[in-house]
């Protein structure tokens, strides 16, 4: 069933560098409908949990959005970094302290609609020419891990997305539930786009602190998203997002 935001409920929240003022540098990475931004406004799935989590750990750091690359190196440089929402995985276990998950669902690659290939399994998707990711992204270092070499490096999810509509590459590594808004916020028309048969896996995206945060914060921001999820508050803020 195609997913669709429910618009009787949108948080914004309104933020600005000036204003940080909070214990984290607190940023997001616009991935639709995780994070919306527009503007010093943000909103989705992700900035509603780590909202309702701030109130319950009484924490007041603004949240911002920051480019992918941006975000992700200084989550790893600078101290008392947050990061929202990325995936976890192996490669990128020691890099960072978790709070989640926030979200998961299952990762197949999509072609472009009418396309005559055939990807059934990881061997099929091995032997195409082109597989478009994110330079660093969970994609591109998920597959490279697995030893995918046909890969078609881009800066962004939206490059990829183009890149598959014109027939530049073969396939792209979406999740099943999340493709929809990426490809809209794209401005390009989901329906141009066909899941194959091959399931890559299940992925789940995950708060994100720099190493030096102390453990006993990483335990109370823990303690508080399972809290939310025990009383019902996780559950209406997907929602209010999604319908299924």
């Amino acid at each position: 069933m195609r997913k669709t935001i429910v618009p009787a409920i949108c948080l914004t929240l309104f933020v600005s560098a000036a204003a940080f003022c909070g214990e984290f540098n607190m940023q997001a990475i616009v991935y639709p409908p995780l994070v919306y931004a527009d503007q010093d406004k943000l909103w989705g799935v992700a900035p509603e949990v780590v909202l309702e989590i701030q109130k319950i750990v009484g924490d007041d750091s603004p949240l911002k959005d920051t480019p992918w690359l941006r975000g992700y190196e200084q989550a790893q440089k600078l101290p008392m970094q947050g990061l929202f929402a990325i995936v976890r995985i192996p490669e990128r276990e020691k890099l960072f302290k978790w709070v989640g998950p926030i979200f998961g669902e299952g990762d197949y690659f999509f072609k472009h609609r009418g396309s005559a290939l055939r990807v059934e399994n990881l061997d099929d998707a091995r032997r195409v020419e082109r597989i478009a990711v994110r330079k660093d992204g969970y994609t591109h270092q998920a597959l490279a891990a697995m030893g995918f070499t046909n890969l078609d490096v881009g800066p962004t999810y939206q490059s990829s997305y183009m890149k598959l509509v014109e027939d530049r590459v073969d396939l792209v590594l979406m999740g099943e539930r999340t493709y929809y808004y990426m490809v809209k916020k794209a401005g390009l028309n989901p329906a141009d786009f066909e899941r194959t048969g091959c399931k890559f896996g299940d992925s789940a995206a995950w708060l994100a602190f720099s190493l030096d945060v102390p453990d006993e914060t990483i335990r109370k921001w823990q303690n508080a998203l399972d809290t939310l999820k025990e009383n019902g508050v996780y559950r209406k803020i997907m929602e209010r997002n999604f319908t299924y």
